[in-house]
Order: structure tokens, then C-alpha cells, then sequence
């Protein structure tokens, strides 16, 4: 038996250590990244006040079409990059992950996923996994993957606290005011389809797009789970019960219990939702992660937002 768990915990830590170099090596491909945040750092500094102490108008026209076209140059197609922002809450800068698909035209409207990551992973990480840009380019979809604050905020789904150590004490809602913020800023910078915004997170970003789904469900069109890392009470869902879910387990998962999932799964089907629930056989935590993207893919174009109020009359 302790060579069963001694070799599961390898295949666990093997996976990882395969992702965080796919990650990486995606990343060596992408010479812009660094530009783009110490481009990014720059831009909150002398604008303004140089403006101000020149006294001219025209010269703070000028270099306002420079931020501007300075800020186009760094949203890339076809890369995955990461930009920053002033995260007002936290009185700190938090970088994101955002992925443009290849054929990205401004004057076009896109539909939008936002991607959360599981714990000690980063919007790099999950933005990396194998697939999922290919997807986004051959069905134009944006991917923006937010920090959630830190590696492990669990996006308020544990609650609005649960800092330790050097976290702040409200660490669950600076972790999910950041999902919300990044949101913000990917409609004011990009035309996004409102009726098209969609949720995909795995394992702790599972748990997070749950919760997400329940406290914003005015926002999201559908939602794509693998392995979420979700607990609490399950009759929250009655939320979110016109919103259609993907839900993926492995049935030996050591991380996340099939046995919880099923339960999430129960309700669904107790609430009547719309969902599609796929248990992968032999499925562990971390592969299974993007091996259903073609799948989660068709379900969220087949499942734009539905209007809240036929809803209610059915």
C-alpha cells in the first residue's frame, strides 16, 4: 500500500513537473512577455505629470495616442501574454494571463472564457495546457486567465478570508474581486459578445468557477469544470440553475473525490439543470485536465446565455 501512494504522488508530481516545462518552453517562444510588463510598470509612472508641468495641451493629446498605440502593440495574437493592472482592492499590481486567437480583428466582437487555475499553478500554467489555444484560434474565442490574487485564493470559494502567513486576512475576496476586475478590464479593452462569457476552471479553479457561477449568475453563459475542488453547501446551485454546466472527474483521483463530484452532479440533476457529466475511467487529477477541450469547446457554442426570464417562465 505505501508503494501504491509512494508511486502515486510521483505520477502526480512527474505530471506536473512535464506541465511547468511545457509551460515554460511555450513562454521561450514568446519574447514580448517581458516587454510588455516592464512596458506596462512604466505606464503608471510621468504621463501625467509631465502633462501637467508642460502645460500643454497638444503635447497631452500626443502622448496620450502614444500610451494608446503603445497599449494595441502589446496585446499579441496568437501569444499567450501578461499583462498588469492596478488592483485598486489590494493596493498592489496584479498580473494576468490573456491569450488572442490568430485571427483577431478589433472590429470584431469575440466570445470570452475566463480560465482559473488550481492551487500553486498560475495563469500561465493553465493558459499552457496542451490544446487549449489551439481550440481558441480554430473557434475565435479570447482567453483571459486571472491571478486570483495569489496561487491560492481559491477565488472566495472557502470564504472571504482564509489568508495565513503573509496573505492578507481577506484573502478569498481579493482573490475573487480579481477575477472580477480582470473581466472588467477584457470588455472595456476588447468588443466581447455579452451573451458569450463563459467559465472553465480545474481543481481549485473548478471549486472557484462553482462558486463564481453561484454569486454572479447574471454573468455567465456556461460553465466547464474538471475535478472541482468544491465544497460547502451544494443548494446554492439553485443560483445558478439556469446555467448550463460541463462537469469532468477521473474516478481515481486522489486530489479531488469522485465521490463529492457525483454529489455536485446529484443536485444538478435534483435542480434540473442543464449539464453534461463526464467520468473518465481510471482518470487521475492532472491529465484529464485537457484531454475534453474539443468537448467543453462545442458545449459552450452550443450554449450562449439564455434569457433569464423565459427561463423563469418555463
Amino acid at each position: 500500500m505505501f508503494e501504491i501512494l509512494k508511486f502515486q504522488k510521483f505520477s502526480v508530481a512527474l505530471a506536473l513537473l512535464i506541465l511547468s516545462v511545457f509551460a515554460t518552453s511555450n513562454y521561450a517562444q514568446t519574447p514580448g512577455v517581458e516587454l510588455i510588463e516592464k512596458s506596462q510598470t512604466g505606464e503608471a509612472s510621468p504621463a501625467g505629470g509631465d502633462s501637467a508641468k508642460i502645460g500643454k495641451a497638444v503635447g497631452a493629446d500626443h502622448r496620450s495616442q502614444e500610451l494608446e498605440e503603445e497599449k494595441k502593440l502589446n496585446f499579441k495574437k496568437g501569444e499567450i501574454v501578461s499583462p498588469s493592472y492596478d488592483f485598486k482592492m489590494g493596493k498592489t499590481k496584479l498580473s494576468y494571463g490573456l491569450y488572442l486567437p490568430k485571427s483577431f480583428d478589433e472590429s470584431k466582437t469575440y466570445p470570452l472564457i475566463v480560465v482559473l487555475h488550481g492551487l500553486n499553478s498560475n495563469p500561465k500554467q493553465i493558459l499552457s495546457y496542451p490544446n487549449l489555444t489551439k481550440y481558441a484560434d480554430e473557434k475565435e474565442y479570447i482567453l483571459v486567465a486571472p491571478m486570483g490574487y495569489n496561487e491560492r485564493g481559491w477565488y472566495g470559494s472557502r470564504g472571504n478570508g482564509g489568508g495565513r502567513g503573509r496573505d492578507p486576512d481577506n484573502l478569498g475576496e481579493l482573490s475573487e474581486q480579481d477575477v472580477m476586475e480582470v473581466l472588467k478590464l477584457t470588455r472595456q479593452n476588447f468588443k466581447i459578445d455579452d451573451e458569450r462569457i463563459y467559465l472553465f476552471g480545474h481543481s481549485m479553479g473548478g471549486g472557484g468557477s462553482i462558486h463564481l457561477a453561484t454569486k454572479y449568475p447574471k454573468v455567465w453563459a456556461a460553465i466547464g469544470v474538471v475535478a472541482p475542488a468544491a465544497y460547502g453547501d451544494r443548494s446554492r446551485l439553485a443560483a445558478a440553475r439556469h446555467i448550463p454546466f460541463y462537469v469532468v472527474q477521473g474516478d481515481r483521483d486522489r486530489l479531488v473525490s469522485v465521490q463529492e463530484t457525483r454529489k455536485w452532479v446529484e443536485k444538478m440533476e435534483e435542480l434540473k439543470m442543464k449539464h453534461k457529466y463526464i467520468e473518465v475511467k481510471n482518470g487521475g487529477h492532472v491529465f484529464v485536465a485537457w484531454q475534453h477541450f474539443s468537448g467543453i469547446f462545442d458545449f459552450f457554442a452550443a450554449n450562449p446565455k439564455q434569457d433569464l426570464s423565459k427561463s423563469k417562465e418555463n
